[in-house]
């Protein structure tokens, strides 16, 4: 979320209008973007809508770029003073953050202005070197206040929260630059040949040998029987999360209550939140081809039912949002004797690593189970990795320049090494139940109606790959030196 002061400390001028617009489409094309759209012609939120490759692409000869390494991006333009607090931007910010929201990120939101009023407090919201959590939230509940969304929109505004917008500000980009400004900034990018690379900075030819692909995704078999939907009593879905964790599978949406959970089985914190005389129970799978929306619906009750099978399979499992995803680890006791008088101190669970002293942090093996779906058929995708903590529960990551540090440190011991990461996708699809038998805290309710259950993706097959070793990289790129 980087906020750029492209005029100094100088005095911005008062361009205004199409005249400053036009000023931004030359600098973004001088860029190597292209104008997609622009709100003179098109009905749309957004001043501009503009499209490049993300700069991590290579061009390799004769390639066609897909959406995938595309990189869109959104502009708003003021050509004039710019505050933050005023109604008509936040409305306009509101309107973009939902948009992004519903559509999983997907692109960058770019606000130009030739000035913007107490710059300063604009680096507390939009400058991640100086934004904190307390002005986010301050700043977030001022937009929830102030904006006028028509009907439509406040509903969907209603079910996001601060997290949310935390997750968006990574993708605000704030320009404090006027017209003459962004006319040399144009200049200045034309003047730079971007399409010059040599042998040391261009990308090397893949593997191209097939083999076969180890998976991080299961696919889900076997849904739940039955869906339990009722009238939503809650004021703000916030509130049901005070006295309930949020790994429960149940949503609310739309004035509805829906639940995974059968209603004889709802928690007593859970039940005021839901008119249980409006409860029906209707077979899942017709209700996903009966209602648009289910889709939606049924992944994000999914995803819980999911973390709730390892949190409430194993005591000292716990949910944790961190990096705008919600992830499961082990606690570990701090401080622990290793096994060797030189090792560090291990939590183990069922035979694997789950955390370990590291130097004065506990380093944790996470998961973070995220379900999609493609062509009518539900997935479970299992990212895994490692993060840090203070105290050993999870309860006080380590962030910033501390953790990269960390992170470092861990991946120089071989931690990060591609059959370790298999190890840990493997681990884990044993924690949350997804091989043949379940965890062992769980096994009595293997006959559940409402458990899911998984098959793997046979023959799958991998054609386009990086080097697999040291070896294999400098035969690659020895036959880059020989065509070169």
């Amino acid at each position: 979320m980087p906020i750029y002061n492209h005029e100094g400390t100088s005095e911005a001028s008062g361009d205004k209008g199409e005249k400053y617009k036009q000023a931004i489409e030359e600098y973004l094309r001088a860029r190597g973007y292209s104008i997609e759209r622009r709100s003179n012609h098109h009905s749309t939120t957004e001043d501009l809508a503009a499209v490049t490759v993300d700069e991590s692409f290579h061009y390799l000869s004769g390639e066609k770029v897909g959406d995938d390494v595309k990189k869109f991006v959104r502009v708003e333009a003021k050509g004039t003073k710019l505050s933050r607090l005023d109604d008509d931007f936040l409305t306009e910010l509101a309107r973009v953050f939902i948009d992004y929201c519903e559509q999983d990120g997907g692109f960058e939101y770019h606000i130009y202005a030739s000035y913007l009023q107490a710059f300063d407090k604009w680096e507390r919201i939009f400058d991640p070197r100086t934004n904190t959590p307390e002005y986010i939230k301050d700043y977030f509940d001022t937009l929830r206040e102030r904006q006028k969304l028509n009907d439509a929109e406040e509903e969907a505004f209603q079910d996001l929260r601060v997290e949310d917008f935390e997750w968006f500000l990574a993708d605000v980009f704030v320009h404090r630059a006027s017209w003459n400004r962004l006319g040399q900034m144009a200049e200045d990018e034309r003047s730079v040949n971007r399409s010059k690379w040599d042998f040391y900075t261009r990308e090397n030819s893949p593997s191209r040998e097939a083999e076969t692909l180890v998976a991080n995704f299961l696919r889900i078999s076997g849904l739940p029987e039955s869906i339990y939907i009722g009238e939503n009593l809650a004021d703000h879905p916030e509130d049901i999360y005070v006295d309930n964790p949020r790994y429960l599978p149940i949503w609310v949406e739309s004035g509805l209550f829906y639940s995974l959970i059968p209603m004889e089985e709802i928690p007593d914190s859970l039940r005021p939140f839901v008119d249980g005389e409006s409860i029906q129970s209707r077979p899942f799978d017709s209700w996903l081809e009966s209602d648009d929306t289910a889709p939606n619906v049924a992944k994000r009750l999914l995803n819980r039912e999911i973390r709730r099978r390892a949190v409430d399979g194993y005591e000292d499992c716990r949910m944790v949002r961190h990096q705008y995803e919600n992830r499961l680890l082990f606690k570990h006791e701090v401080g622990g004797a290793g096994e060797e008088d030189d090792s560090p101190a291990k939590t183990r669970v069922e035979g694997w690593d789950v955390a370990m002293d590291w130097g004065a942090y506990t380093a944790h093996r996470y998961a973070a189970p995220v379900v999609k779906q493609y062509n009518e058929q539900f997935y479970v995708f299992i990212d895994t990795g490692w993060m840090f903590s203070r105290s050993g529960r999870g309860t006080d990551i380590v962030k910033g320049d501390t953790a990269s540090k960390l992170h470092d440190k861990l991946q120089s011991s071989g931690h990060y090494r591609p059959n370790n990461l298999k190890a840990q996708f493997r681990q884990w699809r044993a924690y949350l139940g997804m091989d043949e038998s379940p965890p062992l805290e769980e096994a009595d309710i293997e006959d559940d109606s409402q458990r899911l259950e998984f098959e793997h993706e046979e023959g799958l097959e991998l054609r386009v790959r990086p080097p697999k070793d040291g070896a294999e990289r400098e035969l690659l790129m020895q036959r880059g030196v020989d065509a070169y």
